[in-house]
């Protein structure tokens, strides 16, 4: 009997998630990130700033509980803020060198554990599992863009 694939994938990630995310990361500098402060730097860029509106929205988080975490990450060093030089309303979210190195030297995903987990199958189960993946991982990626793109249209690209 063939189960619905959406079924099978909602029950299978929280299991994937819980198993193989990292509890904790270390910055180069010995700076300590929680796993759900690490997303949030995972989505951010040094280059490419994003209003605090667009990143909680990119990430399904409440605004002032983004705010909050958003306080936090730069007094930590790790997030700066800058004017936008061609709109002074706007605040553009950017990477410190520490936020960079945080999320260059870890994963949301602990390496070791994902390894264990690979190592449990047989090449062709491996192979399957990784394959499968990327398809969503690709999928995903278009959502979310286009789901930034059609929020900021919604509020006039603010």
């Amino acid at each position: 009997m063939l189960r619905d694939p959406a079924a099978q994938l909602i029950t299978a990630y929280p299991i994937l998630h819980h198993a193989l995310r990292q509890r904790e990361q270390v910055g180069q500098g010995g700076e300590r990130v929680s796993a759900h402060q690490a997303t949030v730097l995972a989505h951010l860029d040094a280059e490419a700033g994003q209003t605090l509106t667009e990143l909680a929205n990119a990430l399904g988080v409440a605004l002032p509980t983004m705010s909050l975490l958003m306080d936090r990450l730069v007094r930590a060093g790790m997030v700066r803020r800058e004017r936008d030089p061609a709109d002074g309303r706007r605040v553009a979210l950017r990477l410190t060198e520490a936020g960079v190195s945080i999320v260059a030297a870890q994963s949301m995903l602990d390496p070791a554990r994902v390894r264990a987990l690979l190592a449990t199958l047989s090449a062709r189960g491996r192979e399957a599992g990784v394959e499968g993946l990327l398809p969503l991982a690709r999928a995903a990626r278009r959502m979310a863009d286009g789901a930034a793109g059609s929020s900021s249209s919604k509020r006039g690209g603010a």
